[in-house]
């Protein structure tokens, strides 16, 4: 690039980050979020409305969406709103689900209420009581315990968990394999009182495979020789699902991304943007329960004979101070474009994890950075879309538009001549250099 063509492609893309309009990201966030789409949990009838949601948003571009559908196994919902009363000398009453309890992922099945003594672990088994743990065993200690708890025909385990800052213990939708006996959370604090109480206890787990389903649509290239190098700008749109009781947003995680992703694709076309490498956007699914979109879509990828760049974005909601760039192997050319692109509109960057989909395309040998700026909570009914700073999704607009934009128009890698698409002379950001 000549240096009387590189002012003009800053402008180029200036005018492209100014076009990124927070607004109807934000009403597509709110559109995501709302209470009829149940958490977006995959395998649930809301998550099926926020598939079709991101089609229409899509197809109103005058795009042509793509569905890619996998298999999702182990999937674990409540089926109805569990139950947790304690009779004792320092703790008594209904305790509440989601604040002083919560389901546990290796929970064994209950298909009926349980109730019985509570004992602190000494070591020893004992019939007809459910027993408590100060610390969870690692590895396969923890069903070794269950199994032992079960043969000696225990009614079942409590495990502590500590609640995060918004005061809910975090929803967990992913684990191993269920062990031999009914599992139960219990916020730390409550768990120590509970020693001599009687517990009547159900919360019911159901387990199943759902199918996934990945949006995914194209902006084509201008060179066809390219046609196989895309730059790939993902986001999961599946969040935590809600409970029988109680309804999550998941604004931060990741309706933020989603929302985006979609209004830098509306952005791209409206603005009439073509570049020599194709744009990808992918809307991911399942990222919540093992990242099983990104890892089926990049073995697809890989197997087709495909060799994108990779840019993820998961949690746009809220600004602490800097954009986290998690970079994957061989990303050097992401690295510097966009180290390029938060230079040239003043957006901090520092290196970082973000273990998100971007991670299953690194481990499939592609090319991947992950994005992100935060959320203020996390697997938590408290993740609303009043809490996500409208300031935070243009940033993150922004950046992802330059950044892809430049990675697209720039074909030089290529024919394996990198070059740095700054000013001569300048110097990377030393926090993701």
């Amino acid at each position: 690039m000549t240096k009387t063509a590189q002012p003009e492609m800053d402008e180029r893309l200036r005018a492209l980050a100014d076009a990124f309009d927070e607004s109807r990201a934000m009403a597509v966030l709110r559109a995501l979020c709302a209470e009829t789409l149940s958490g977006r949990g995959v395998g649930t009838p809301g998550h099926d409305l926020a598939t079709e949601l991101v089609l229409t948003e899509l197809r109103a571009l005058g795009l042509e969406p793509s569905r890619q559908t996998f298999p999702v196994a182990g999937v674990f919902r409540l089926d109805s709103p569990p139950v947790f009363t304690v009779k004792g000398p320092r703790l008594s009453g209904s305790l509440e689900h989601r604040r002083d309890y919560a389901e546990h992922p290796r929970s064994a099945p209950m298909y009926a209420a349980v109730e019985g003594p509570v004992a602190r672990w000494d070591g020893t088994p004992r019939t007809g009581t459910w027993t408590s743990i100060d610390r969870v065993p690692q590895g396969d200690a923890f069903a070794r315990l269950a199994a032992s708890l079960h043969v000696a025909g225990g009614l079942g385990l409590l495990t502590p968990q500590t609640p995060d800052a918004s005061g809910f213990l975090t929803k967990r939708v992913i684990g191993d394999a269920p062990v031999e006996l009914p599992v139960i959370a219990v916020r730390s604090d409550h768990l120590a009182e509970m020693d001599g109480s009687t517990l009547r206890a159900l919360v019911p787990l159901r387990r199943g495979a759902v199918t996934g389903t990945n949006v995914i649509v194209v902006l084509p290239g201008s060179e066809p020789a390219l046609s196989n190098r895309p730059v790939l700008v993902t986001a999961h749109y599946d969040g935590v699902g809600a409970d029988p009781e109680r309804h999550f947003p998941c604004a931060g995680d990741n309706a933020s991304g989603t929302a985006v992703l979609l209004e830098a694709a509306r952005t791209l076309v409206a603005q009439r943007f073509r570049a020599a490498r194709p744009i990808v956007f992918a809307a991911l699914d399942a990222e919540e329960v093992g990242a099983r979109g990104s890892r089926h879509h990049a073995r697809s990828l890989v197997a087709a004979g495909y060799r994108p760049d990779v840019v993820n974005l998961d949690m746009a909601g809220k600004f602490n101070g800097a954009v986290a760039a998690d970079l994957g192997p061989e990303t050097s050319t992401i690295r510097d474009v966009l180290d390029q692109a938060g230079r040239m509109l003043g957006i901090p960057l520092a290196a970082g994890p973000v273990a998100s989909d971007n991670r299953q395309y690194a481990s499939a040998g592609l090319p991947a950075v992950g994005l992100g700026l935060g959320a203020a909570h996390y697997h938590s009914p408290l993740d609303t879309p009043d809490r996500i700073e409208p300031s935070a999704l243009r940033m993150a607009g922004r950046l992802l538009l330059v950044t892809v934009a430049r990675l697209a128009t720039d074909a030089t890698r290529e024919t394996g001549h990198q070059k740095n698409l700054g000013h001569p002379g300048s110097q990377h950001n030393a926090n993701i250099a």
